[in-house]
């Protein structure tokens, strides 16, 4: 596997720890954000503050979460991750996970960096 940009890796710490602020450091001011799930657009952002919000609610939302980088691939400014999921969740949420649930599944991400800063994420499960 080859080894993650920096940036990319610090991100993914950040999230792990729910670390919303270690997060926003990595991003750029006009970010965008998607998440895809069966095919379809189930969250999605086009700035900083917009992913703020979402990041904060998905801390609280799970007791613990975690990501683990299985694979990667860097082309040019885009980094493609595939990532094993696992986490708690802490309160019942409306897609009829409820508290307590244990989740694991993968999935891929794409990040795309610009000016030193992440500009683009898809995460798809």
């Amino acid at each position: 596997m080859a080894s993650l940009p920096d940036l990319i890796q610090a991100y993914i710490n950040a999230y792990n720890n729910k670390d919303v602020d270690g997060m926003l450091v990595c991003l750029s001011d006009k970010v965008s954000f998607r998440n895809i799930s069966g095919g379809q657009v189930t969250a999605e952002t086009s700035d900083k503050q917009s992913l703020e919000e979402m990041a904060k609610f998905g801390a609280s939302a799970f007791e613990t979460r975690r990501q683990t980088v299985t694979n990667a691939i860097t082309v040019a400014d885009t980094t493609l991750v595939e990532i094993a999921y696992s986490a708690v969740v802490a309160i019942d949420l409306p897609n009829g996970w409820i508290a307590g649930q244990e989740l694991a599944f993968s999935g891929a991400s794409s990040f795309r960096i610009e000016d030193g800063r992440i500009v683009s994420i898809v995460d798809e499960i």
